[in-house]
């Protein structure tokens, strides 16, 4: 097994074998939910050569891991089949700015903090701790 990519061709090639494996595994019925095999160990280790290497060597940003109150807000839109622009509507705000707080581009301001306690019933604790 390697222990490191240097070079943009071991990652290629690595990403081919992870591709392979991905297809080969779906075929077979072997890359279901919670599955631990050959196929999803290997997948896994190789994948994790493969963030390393793009931590180490690329410009690619990792992904940001949503708060639990922005995961609360879209929770309580999709458990009511609603989308943005009508969970925009029932707060009383405007789409672009759920969207901007939804993505983390927009600070929640104590207006919206009270309208997603009141209208949404939010946990004022959780609010405030990241709003």
């Amino acid at each position: 097994m390697i222990k490191k990519l240097t070079t943009r061709q071991e990652y290629e090639e690595t990403k081919a074998i992870v591709e392979a494996l991905i297809t080969e595994a779906t075929e077979k019925g072997m890359l279901e939910p919670k599955m631990d095999n050959e196929y999803t160990r290997q997948i896994s280790d190789l994948s994790k050569l493969m963030a390393q290497y793009e931590d180490e060597y690329t410009d690619i940003l990792p992904l940001r891991e949503k708060s639990p109150l922005i995961r609360s807000i879209e929770d309580y839109f999709y458990a009511r089949n609603m989308k943005q622009k009508e969970g925009a509507r029932y707060l009383g705000i405007n789409e672009s700015v759920l969207s901007q707080i939804l993505s983390g581009k927009r600070r929640i301001t104590m207006p919206i903090a009270k309208l997603l306690h009141s209208k949404l019933g939010i946990n004022a604790d959780m609010i405030l701790k990241y709003a």
